[in-house]
């Protein structure tokens, strides 16, 4: 059995957004109890990863470290603007989707892990895409 859903979401620059919430409705409604749950972004200055919440200063430090890795900068060759092009280029090298496992009808991760969709650029309307795929 495979169950689909896209949702939408208001980002700021920058920034880490919760969607644990959303996968977990996603596989409730599915009534899949074994099975894998991708989520996947396609925008390009977004991302989905998998991040330890036992603080939020561990979110703070994700996206410090980030900007360090990838500054927005005048140099890129990409001049939309220096965010956009630091955006696309986190975008490329940081996970544009996470697989988690599910069983039992819950993600494996939970508990001092959240899967989060990254804004690199922003503020934006972002999607992503939720598909649970199991029995």
């Amino acid at each position: 059995m495979v169950k689909t859903i896209k949702y939408e979401i208001e980002t700021g620059r920058d920034t880490l957004h919760n969607i644990t919430d959303n996968i977990n409705k996603t596989i409730l409604d599915s009534k899949i109890v074994n099975g894998v749950v991708i989520i996947e972004t396609t925008d390009a200055g977004a991302g989905i990863l998998l991040v330890n919440c036992q603080s939020e200063k561990i979110k703070e430090d994700v996206i410090s470290e980030m900007r360090k890795i990838v500054p927005a900068r005048i140099n890129y060759k990409y001049q939309e603007s220096p965010e956009a092009a630091a955006g696309n280029i986190k975008s490329s090298l940081f996970s544009k989707s996470v697989n988690v496992i599910v069983e039992e009808g819950k993600l494996i991760c939970e508990g001092k892990q959240e899967i989060c969709l990254a804004e690199y650029d922003g503020p934006n309307r972002r999607t992503y895409t939720v598909c649970v795929i199991g029995e």
